[in-house]
């Protein structure tokens, strides 16, 4: 049986033919269902897996931190969805993927922080993780042998993608860091003692260009939606 779903955005873009998420779940045998602030009626046991997507800004006060004036496109109500449900699917063994803002919900919903911005936080990094001219950055991560990420890619090293100016600075209860960048910056995290919870910096679901960019996600996105069919 295929397993369902739960997609975390800040609105109702329903079932969207055009979205990457969307896509790759439908792609690699799940069926989405679309989550967003104010669904009525939602219970956690619809669904088989949790991916929360990538977005905006986390509102600093979730980690008890200052305001950065380099926030935008903070979404409180996005916020009040996926940080209350990441904990709850964590508590209940529901595989949880997380992508670029959703390794951070992950971080935050479990007690970690954020870098608020990496250029001025973490200038060393900064070059290699913002889009130019709306083409992700492209840098190679490191990853700790034996992981999972290392158990799903097959690989120590990799190339990925970057579009995004934050990033998990604690990793929160749980969670053990499982890839990085070579200057230092959290790329992957994982809780080994779940089913599946996995949470990277990066966005798989639009590694499309190259052979090795297409494999990359396609392992991902399968080992995912193999653990939410688990019973």
């Amino acid at each position: 049986m295929r397993p369902i779903i739960g997609i975390t955005f800040g609105e109702n873009i329903g079932d969207d033919p055009s979205n990457n998420y969307i896509k790759a779940v439908k792609e690699f045998g799940g069926i989405p269902l679309t989550l967003y602030p104010g669904i009525s009626d939602f219970k956690l046991d619809t669904i088989d897996g949790l991916l929360l997507t990538g977005g905006g800004d986390i509102h600093p006060d979730n980690f008890d931190a200052e305001w950065h004036p380099t926030l935008y496109n903070i979404d409180e109500d996005r916020d009040a969805l996926e940080i209350p449900i990441c904990q709850e699917a964590i508590a209940a063994d529901l595989p949880v993927f997380g992508i670029c803002r959703g390794i951070q919900v992950m971080g935050v919903a479990m007690g970690g922080s954020l870098y608020q911005d990496i250029p001025s936080e973490f200038p060393q990094e900064a070059s290699c993780q913002s889009q130019v001219d709306d083409v992700d950055s492209r840098h190679t991560i490191e990853i700790v042998a034996g992981s999972r990420l290392n158990q799903i890619t097959g690989k120590r090293t990799d190339e990925v993608n970057s579009a995004h100016h934050q990033a998990v600075r604690e990793k929160g209860d749980g969670f053990e860091v499982t890839a990085r960048t070579t200057e230092g910056i959290i790329e992957a995290m994982e809780n080994r003692s779940q089913r599946f919870v996995l949470g990277v910096q990066y966005h798989p679901e639009r590694m499309l260009e190259t052979a090795d960019f297409r494999e990359h996600r396609r392992k991902l996105f399968e080992a995912f939606i193999a653990a939410a069919s688990e019973q």
